[in-house]
Protein backbone atom coordinates (compact mmCIF):
# COMPACT_ATOMS: atom_id res chain seq x y z
CA UNK A 1 0.00 0.00 0.00
CA UNK A 2 1.27 3.52 -1.25
CA UNK A 3 2.23 6.04 1.92
CA UNK A 4 -0.74 8.17 0.13
CA UNK A 5 -3.17 5.59 0.45
CA UNK A 6 -2.36 4.98 4.37
CA UNK A 7 -2.27 9.04 4.82
CA UNK A 8 -5.66 8.73 3.04
CA UNK A 9 -7.46 5.96 5.08
CA UNK A 10 -5.92 7.51 8.02
CA UNK A 11 -7.70 10.63 7.66
CA UNK A 12 -10.47 9.20 7.25
CA UNK A 13 -10.70 6.72 9.68
CA UNK A 14 -9.59 9.96 12.21
CA UNK A 15 -12.97 11.87 10.40
CA UNK A 16 -14.71 9.37 11.21
CA UNK A 17 -14.04 8.63 14.49
CA UNK A 18 -14.54 12.42 15.32
CA UNK A 19 -17.98 11.99 13.89
CA UNK A 20 -19.10 9.09 15.91
CA UNK A 21 -17.63 11.03 18.80
CA UNK A 22 -18.93 14.31 18.07
CA UNK A 23 -22.91 12.57 17.44
CA UNK A 24 -22.78 10.69 20.72
CA UNK A 25 -21.56 13.62 22.70
CA UNK A 26 -24.30 15.83 21.43
CA UNK A 27 -27.03 13.11 21.75
CA UNK A 28 -26.01 12.08 25.08
CA UNK A 29 -28.02 14.56 27.05
CA UNK A 30 -31.61 13.04 26.22
CA UNK A 31 -31.79 8.89 25.97
CA UNK A 32 -34.30 6.21 26.17
CA UNK A 33 -32.79 2.89 28.36
CA UNK A 34 -34.38 -0.41 27.88
CA UNK A 35 -35.59 -2.56 30.93
CA UNK A 36 -33.59 -5.33 31.89
CA UNK A 37 -34.55 -8.48 29.49
CA UNK A 38 -36.53 -6.05 27.00
CA UNK A 39 -40.45 -5.13 27.29
CA UNK A 40 -40.23 -1.57 27.63
CA UNK A 41 -37.70 1.37 27.96
CA UNK A 42 -37.39 4.74 29.96
CA UNK A 43 -37.01 7.83 28.71
CA UNK A 44 -34.78 11.08 29.99
CA UNK A 45 -35.54 14.08 28.44
CA UNK A 46 -33.05 16.83 29.29
CA UNK A 47 -34.33 20.09 27.18
CA UNK A 48 -37.50 20.36 25.42
CA UNK A 49 -37.43 18.91 22.43
CA UNK A 50 -39.39 16.07 19.94
CA UNK A 51 -40.95 13.45 21.61
CA UNK A 52 -39.23 10.32 22.11
CA UNK A 53 -41.46 7.80 22.77
CA UNK A 54 -43.31 5.60 20.13
CA UNK A 55 -46.16 6.73 18.87
CA UNK A 56 -46.02 9.86 19.95
CA UNK A 57 -45.71 13.37 18.12
CA UNK A 58 -44.56 16.86 19.09
CA UNK A 59 -42.67 17.83 21.75
CA UNK A 60 -41.33 16.65 25.07
CA UNK A 61 -40.67 18.86 28.47
CA UNK A 62 -37.16 19.22 29.58
CA UNK A 63 -36.29 17.59 32.93
CA UNK A 64 -38.47 15.10 32.21
CA UNK A 65 -38.87 11.52 33.04
CA UNK A 66 -41.20 8.76 30.87
CA UNK A 67 -41.87 4.92 30.93
CA UNK A 68 -43.24 2.75 28.01
CA UNK A 69 -44.43 -1.12 28.32
CA UNK A 70 -44.05 -2.39 24.51
CA UNK A 71 -44.43 -5.72 25.79
CA UNK A 72 -47.80 -7.91 26.49
CA UNK A 73 -45.63 -9.88 29.44
CA UNK A 74 -47.42 -9.15 32.02
CA UNK A 75 -44.82 -6.76 33.73
CA UNK A 76 -45.60 -3.00 33.64
CA UNK A 77 -42.53 -0.47 33.41
CA UNK A 78 -41.39 2.27 36.12
CA UNK A 79 -39.17 5.02 35.53
CA UNK A 80 -37.49 6.49 38.65
CA UNK A 81 -35.43 10.15 38.82
CA UNK A 82 -32.96 10.62 41.65
CA UNK A 83 -32.05 13.60 41.36
CA UNK A 84 -28.27 14.21 42.81
CA UNK A 85 -27.66 10.17 42.79
CA UNK A 86 -28.29 11.00 46.56
CA UNK A 87 -30.13 7.59 46.49
CA UNK A 88 -33.51 8.97 46.70
CA UNK A 89 -36.14 8.59 44.27
CA UNK A 90 -37.63 12.38 43.31
CA UNK A 91 -40.14 11.25 40.63
CA UNK A 92 -41.92 8.40 39.15
CA UNK A 93 -43.65 7.23 36.62
CA UNK A 94 -45.31 3.73 36.01
CA UNK A 95 -47.30 2.19 33.42
CA UNK A 96 -48.89 0.21 35.83
CA UNK A 97 -52.42 -0.65 34.91
CA UNK A 98 -52.20 -0.18 31.44
CA UNK A 99 -52.00 -3.16 28.50
CA UNK A 100 -49.28 -2.95 26.55
CA UNK A 101 -48.49 -1.39 24.41
CA UNK A 102 -48.88 1.97 26.25
CA UNK A 103 -46.28 5.04 27.50
CA UNK A 104 -47.20 6.94 30.65
CA UNK A 105 -47.02 11.32 30.33
CA UNK A 106 -43.89 12.80 31.30
CA UNK A 107 -43.14 13.47 35.04
CA UNK A 108 -41.37 17.12 34.72
CA UNK A 109 -39.93 20.03 37.03
CA UNK A 110 -37.00 22.17 36.50
CA UNK A 111 -34.51 20.83 37.50
CA UNK A 112 -30.87 23.22 37.84
CA UNK A 113 -28.33 22.91 34.88
CA UNK A 114 -25.26 20.37 35.68
CA UNK A 115 -27.07 18.86 38.07
CA UNK A 116 -26.42 14.66 38.06
CA UNK A 117 -29.55 12.47 37.59
CA UNK A 118 -29.61 8.88 37.78
CA UNK A 119 -32.65 7.14 35.93
CA UNK A 120 -34.02 3.93 36.93
CA UNK A 121 -35.83 1.64 34.60
CA UNK A 122 -37.47 -1.06 36.76
CA UNK A 123 -39.81 -4.00 35.83
CA UNK A 124 -42.86 -4.34 37.60
CA UNK A 125 -45.69 -6.23 38.70
CA UNK A 126 -47.96 -5.57 41.73
CA UNK A 127 -45.27 -5.12 44.94
CA UNK A 128 -42.09 -6.71 42.66
CA UNK A 129 -39.88 -5.17 41.33
CA UNK A 130 -37.56 -6.76 38.57
CA UNK A 131 -33.99 -6.39 38.30
CA UNK A 132 -33.96 -2.57 38.07
CA UNK A 133 -31.36 -0.71 35.57
CA UNK A 134 -30.06 2.52 35.59
CA UNK A 135 -28.08 5.14 33.44
CA UNK A 136 -26.92 8.23 34.65
CA UNK A 137 -27.01 11.84 32.93
CA UNK A 138 -27.23 15.77 33.60
CA UNK A 139 -30.43 18.12 33.94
Amino acid sequence: MSRTKIRTAGVLLGALALVVTTGGVANAASFGYGAYEGGGWGYWQQDPGNDPRPFHNGTAPGDAIAACDMSSDGWGIEVRLDIGRDGDIDRTVSTRGHNAEYCSGWASGNIPEGTPVRVWVVKVRGTTDYHPVYRDGTA
